[in-house]
């Protein structure tokens, strides 16, 4: 069963500032909600570290894009870091995303707020919320979100720096151009995706998600399967993204949301 705590209050929690928080261990943290009179355009760097690594780096307007291209819902005054993937077909597909927390961990959720667009703005309200489960025995996966930016100068243009390793699987990428029209990915030479924007947009809305603006989205897990059809990232030689935009575009970030097996004896 699944059940909302109210988290402990953040400290800097001021225009301009770094609002941190330290966030208990023991339950298996799903999702973490922001509730706040900031706009989404002042939350620029929202972060969970896990053990002093940042396995969560997000801000106002991803937050709200990950959320709206996952078909849920948004309310005016929450912000909601995802950790489970909630929309999966299966509670072990729900589980296996959630952070597990273990004895002697050093969770931290920071928060930078822009400064005050104008004088006498309204103090800063922000309290964190979570959705939590159950202690489990150990943590056997980390789920991370992070950005990595591709060099874009020609209109076919190779990325061959994603995290990856027999370790590493991922979930989505989310790459943040809209010019994009088409992806090829290699696997030490071996082609094993290759698509166009209408193709995967259409494929998107047979499965309930929703492509957003200036993004093409890779989504391997769209029907629902968050353990089966999850993305390996293990290669021999070299594991390439061939991505095709319409005019050269000088770099293009992606958000990568993955996870990491730190326990692979007990998957």
């Amino acid at each position: 069963m699944s059940t909302p705590t109210k988290l402990n209050s953040f400290t800097g929690a001021d225009y301009g500032e770094k609002a941190t928080l330290t966030i208990p261990i023991g339950p298996t943290y799903e999702e973490l909600f922001l509730e706040t009179n900031l706009s989404a355009a002042q939350l620029k760097r929202v972060t969970i570290s896990l053990n002093a690594d940042e396995i969560i780096v997000l801000d106002g307007e991803l937050i709200k894009k990950l959320e709206a291209y996952k078909g849920l819902a948004s309310t005016e005054g929450f912000f909601t870091i995802p950790l489970s993937d909630i929309t999966a077909k299966t509670k072990n597909g729900v589980r296996y995303t959630g952070l597990v927390t273990e004895s002697g961990d050093n969770i931290t959720l920071e928060v930078e707020i822009a400064p005050a667009s104008q004088e006498n703005a309204p103090k800063v309200q922000l309290q964190a919320w979570a959705s939590v489960s159950a202690r489990q025995q150990a943590r056997v996966v980390v789920p991370k979100i992070k950005k990595q930016t591709m060099q874009a100068s020609s209109t076919e243009n190779e990325f061959l720096d994603l995290v990856s390793g027999p370790l590493q699987l991922v979930r989505r990428m989310h790459f943040l151009n809209g010019d994009i029209h088409s992806l090829q990915i290699h696997r030490d030479f071996v082609k094993v995706y290759d698509s166009s924007r209408k193709l995967e947009e259409m494929r998107a809305k047979r499965n309930r998600r929703y492509w957003q603006a200036d993004c093409f989205h890779f989504d391997p897990i769209m029907r629902g399967f968050y353990i089966d059809e999850l993305f390996p990232t293990a290669h021999g030689s070299e594991l390439k993204f061939t991505v095709k935009t319409n005019q050269p575009q000088g770099s293009i970030p992606i958000i990568v949301e993955s996870v990491e097996v730190v326990r692979p004896d007990l998957v």
